[in-house]
């Protein structure tokens, strides 16, 4: 058998097998996200921060990478730590998602800290778009609830 073929012959078998693998959905869902509990802290000064709980109930891992707002001169992933008293906030290039995982962001976890452009009073809708690594971009409504107030108080 020549080399030209031996490889044709491969490549259809493998192509075959791949196929087969998808089709019986051995291969997995891809990412499937899914935002809920959205909301702002109403500001004490010029910044503030956006919280969201993200579900990817697909197969697949995923990646918050960014998260806009028109009402906000910048927004940005951050992630709070505490060690011997002291608190910290770190900027994220990115959130993990993995499969089958709600991450809920809070003020003390990750959130995103927005500066807003004007006032956000308790009840404000504010419009943000959540951009994600494999599952494209998703718009979201969050309501501006009291310091301390969280979604429930939304």
């Amino acid at each position: 058998m020549s080399t030209v073929r031996a490889t044709v012959l491969a490549s259809a078998v493998t192509l075959a097998l791949l196929a087969a693998w998808a089709l019986t959905g051995l291969a997995g869902r891809p990412a499937r996200i899914r935002v809920s509990g959205a909301w702002v802290m109403a500001p004490t000064a010029a910044r503030t921060g956006a919280y969201f709980t993200i579900a990817n109930t697909g197969d697949q891992a995923d990646e918050l990478l960014s998260v806009s707002t028109p009402d906000s001169s910048s927004a940005m992933l951050t992630r709070h730590s505490y060690a011997a008293g002291v608190g910290r906030m770190t900027m994220l290039a990115g959130l993990a998602l993995p499969a089958h995982t709600d991450v809920r962001m809070t003020p003390y976890t990750t959130n995103v800290m927005i500066r807003p452009r004007g006032p956000l009073p308790v009840g404000r809708r504010v419009p943000f778009t959540l951009a994600f690594r494999y599952g494209g971009t998703m718009r979201v409504t969050a309501v501006v609830a009291p310091p301390g107030g969280g979604p429930a108080a939304s």
